[in-house]
Parts: C-alpha cells; structure tokens; sequence
C-alpha cells in the first residue's frame, strides 16, 4: 500500500504529531528505568533469599548498568534504522526491552538480574530511544524541540505511573521495610516483572506500529514553501544528503565532543539530587512520607519539564535555552545543602534541579539534529548521551569517596553547571557552521 495515500486518507494534519504521541507512550515504558528507587527495596529482599549478603549498594549496580547499556544500543538502533526504518527499529528494541524484564521473573542472583533488567532492558531502550523522535523531526523540521520534548516527557512520568503498578503488585498492604521486607513482600517481585514486561510490551508495541517516515512528497504537501518544496523533491530524485552527518564525521568535529562534555557536566546536579535528596532530608528530620509525595511529585515535573525546555528551544534557539537551564542550575544546586532547612524551599529546589535535569533529554537530540541532521541522529546521539552514563558512574564514585565530602560534591556539581553554561559559546549556529569546527 501507497504510503502518502495512506497518510492522506487517515490524517488531514502533520502525522508528525502522531509519530509524537506514539513516541510519548513509548517512552512512558523506556523510562521506567527511574522506579528503580522505589522498587529496589523489593528487589532487593527477594535476592536476599539466595543471597543474605546482598544489599543495596550492591544491587545499585543494575541501575547503573542501565544508562551505560543505553549507550550501547542507540548506536545499533540507528544502524537498523537507517536499513528497515523506524517501525522495525523500535519493534526490535521495545521487544529486546519487554523480554529482558519479562524474564527476570526466573533472576535468582545479582549477576542474572544484571543481564536482564540491566543488560538486556537498557540495550532494548537505546534502540528504540531516538525513533520517534527522529520519526517526528522528519515530519515537522521545524519545530524539533517540541516533538523531542513530546516524546521525553514521557520518559519522565512513566517511573511515577509504574511506580504505583510495581508497589501495588508487591506490597499492596502497605508493609513496613526494616530495612528489607520479608517473604509475604520479597515473593511477588517475580510475577511484578512479568506484569511489567507484558505492560510494556503491549503499550510499546502498539505505539511503534504508528511509526512511518514521511516522504519529501508529504513534507512539500505539508510545507507551503514552494522554493522548499522543490528543493525536497530535488533532494528525494538525486538521494541528496547535505546538511548530513554521520557519526564518523561527527568525531572528526569540536562540536560533538562539546556536546557530550556539555550533557555530562549539565546531568550531575540532577543525578545527584535524584540519589541523595530523600537520605539527605531525612537525617535533618524530614519524614518519609512528606518525601515519598515530593518525590512522586518531583518526577512529574521532571516530565513537565522536558515538555518545556523543547517549546523554550524551538522559540529562543539552543544557545539560549542551554545557557539559561546551566545557569538556573547553578542557583538551585549551590541552594541546595541551606533550602533542606525549609520543606517549601526544599521542594523547590529539588523541583528546579529535576526539571532542569530532565530539560537535557529534550533538548540535547535538538541540537545534535539541528547541527549534524536527523538521518544519523539515532547513532550520533548515543555518542553524546554516553556523557550522561559516564556522569552518572564518576557521580556515585564520588559520593562513595572518603576523601570528598557531600558538601564537596554538591558544590562541585554547582561549577561542573557553570561551565557547561560557558561552553555555550563555543558551539556553532546551525546550519553549516559545524563544518568549519574541524579538529
């Protein structure tokens, strides 16, 4: 069946608000990497049967294993993408994804755990990350920051929805930790993971089903340009690829390795805060109820704020938008450590620096397709989004160091924010400036 006739008939607007809203519930399952927090404490008691020695901090290695694993797998996916499309690419990753949580019902160690919900879920979620979002870049070139912030909102709320599915499976009576559950707990963590898996894959699969690139015939209907259109229909004939970069050109550019040093200094403040602001207030007397709420509630703004930042890039250009989120996360995270002695304050704060945090994930893919293009974005993006998982293993390192303070640590993310802001003025303007920043 004709493509375009399909799209004509069905959809009498930009079908890239459907590869968006498709992305948006694809990502509500990616980001579920974020219940991690509150579903270890099950996790955890249910591995402790095979394993009493097991604790926290050792099982904490599944979560980070998960964004370095994503790295691994956005650079497969553009591959796929690039031969079968974005349909097939996100069925295999959504899939490689559900499997992987779904057979950690059979987990009984530590080691078995990280193959699947660590290994095998992450390399899953970075094939099939950036296909909507390049899906619906190539629909709407122009408002890329929105349909980024579209899709990655929804991996920003999917840990508050999963969250409550997850503790209503394991602990519907509300039990108390002390500090691990016992069996009447622990028991059900396997049937959680194989509702989990069927979950995502039935939403993941029905929203990776809507995903089709358009051709230049439906960007010229779409674009009333008519100069555009007959360059996009030029372009189609002669399998034009100007303005494109792949990601070996990439590495040969300043730009790239900007960018990724810019998503790695711009992430601690909001890894950090993520990790530590519930053990933080809690020893300055703050209850862990009050907490619980703010958490749920702070990752509901984590998502708002992704939505935001992409609506704030496409009106003000990345320079801008990167240059204030840096800054403004200067100012929460050195208020930080004096706002926890406040409940309202502190909420604040932690609010601010999650949003900002989450305004990287809309707002990073922007500008790699705005300077490098959306053809190659899936692979040239999981370069720089390997910056976030170097951030995010360097960050727990030094919060286990016995010679650096927390105190220490906070501030230091403060000025790792400061210069992320300054590097702003070293990145080029699109569209060909890139060209000339050769290394």
């Amino acid at each position: 069946m004709d493509t375009k006739t399909t799209i004509d008939n069905r959809v009498p607007f930009n079908y890239g608000w459907v590869a968006a809203i498709s992305g948006f519930f694809m990502h509500l399952c990616l980001g579920t990497m974020y219940c991690w927090g509150a579903l270890t404490p099950y996790i955890t008691s249910y591995l402790r049967k095979y394993d009493p020695s097991l604790t926290y901090r050792d099982t904490v290695i599944v979560f980070l294993l998960c964004p370095a694993a994503q790295t691994i797998g956005m650079p497969i996916g553009g591959a796929i993408e690039r031969r079968y499309g974005p349909r097939v690419t996100a069925l295999v990753g959504v899939w490689f994804m559900s499997f992987g949580v779904f057979i950690s019902y059979y987990a009984t160690s530590l080691l078995q755990l990280v193959s699947t919900y660590g290994f095998m879920y992450g390399i899953g979620m970075g094939i099939a990350y950036m296909n909507p979002i390049q899906c619906g870049m190539r629909w709407m070139p122009k408002r890329k920051g929105i349909i980024s912030g579209i899709v990655v909102t929804g991996f920003g709320l999917g840990g508050a929805m999963f969250n409550v599915i997850g503790s209503k499976v394991c602990n519907p009576d509300n039990i108390a930790s002390d500090p691990y559950y016992g069996p009447e707990v622990a028991d059900q963590v396997p049937k959680m993971f194989m509702i989990l898996g069927t979950l995502y894959a039935i939403i993941t699969t029905l929203a990776s089903l809507a995903l089709v690139d358009p051709t230049p015939e439906d960007l010229a209907r779409l674009n009333p340009d008519r100069e555009l259109n007959q360059a996009l229909l030029k372009a189609k004939a002669a399998d034009n690829d100007d303005g494109e970069t792949d990601l070996c050109g990439m590495l040969q550019t300043s730009t790239g390795y900007i960018l990724w040093a810019m998503l790695a200094m711009s992430c601690c403040s909001g890894i950090l805060v993520i990790s530590s602001y519930k053990t933080f207030a809690q020893t300055h007397g703050y209850s862990d109820g009050f907490l619980t709420i703010m958490g749920s509630f702070a990752l509901i703004i984590n998502g708002l704020g992704r939505m935001a930042y992409g609506v704030l890039i496409d009106t003000f250009g990345y320079k801008s938008s990167l240059l204030m989120e840096n800054l403004l996360q200067v100012v929460f995270t050195t208020s930080f450590l004096f706002s926890v002695s406040n409940p309202i304050l502190y909420t604040f704060v932690v609010c601010g620096m999650i949003t900002n945090y989450g305004g990287n994930f809309a707002m990073f893919p922007t500008v790699t397709a705005e300077l490098f293009g959306t053809k190659n974005v899936g692979s040239n993006y999981g370069f720089i989004f390997s910056g976030f998982a170097v951030s995010g293993i360097s960050l727990k390192l030094a919060l286990g160091s016995p010679q650096l303070s927390f105190e220490t640590v906070v501030y230091g993310c403060g000025v790792l924010a400061g210069i992320s802001a300054l590097c702003t003025t070293l990145l080029p303007s699109p569209p060909n400036a890139v060209k000339e920043h050769r290394v």
